[in-house]
């Protein structure tokens, strides 16, 4: 009886060796659950209003984008080094991407920062006069490159 006791014990013992993970399977398993990514935040840009523009400092050379059927006010501000959108009242700054197009006045076809990075698109070729006025599209995505909002629209350049 004892050795059928001894005989099960071995038997459970080399079966629990079979199911244990090799450092690679447990590694490959922490960088799986590490990669997995928070479900899409769609936002909604807020108009900038001049108090804005005043308290932040925001007057300058650059285009101004406002969203087809949006109203008049305009939810992203392009200049030279920066663009502003607004969030849940709270005025958010994007570095420009020197690297991308060149837009009137100084903009960029691309911002970027820690929570989000934006594209500007023209729908044709820019003006490149002092007071430019086109039609094109504005793509705003998340950390992860996943657009988070979407608007058609008109780009007005001038001093702002």
């Amino acid at each position: 009886m004892r050795f059928a006791v001894v005989l099960i014990g071995v038997a459970l013992l080399a079966g629990c060796k079979d199911s244990e993970q090799t450092d690679e399977q447990a590694i490959a398993a922490v960088n799986a659950a590490q990669d997995v990514r928070p479900p899409v935040q769609p936002i909604t840009p807020q108009v900038i209003l001049y108090p804005d523009i005043t308290t932040n400092k925001l007057h300058g050379t650059g285009c101004a984008f406002v969203a087809d059927g949006g109203g008049m006010g305009a939810v992203l501000l392009a200049q030279g080094d920066r663009a502003y959108i607004k969030l849940a009242d709270k005025i958010v700054a994007l570095a420009s991407d020197a690297g991308s197009a060149n837009m009137p006045l100084g903009s960029w076809s691309r911002y970027t920062g820690k929570e989000y990075a934006l594209v500007v698109k023209a729908d044709g070729p820019v003006p490149a006069s002092d007071a430019a006025r086109f039609d094109g599209g504005l793509v705003i995505t998340d950390a992860f490159e996943r657009p988070v909002y979407q608007a058609r629209g008109s780009f007005q350049c001038r001093a702002i």
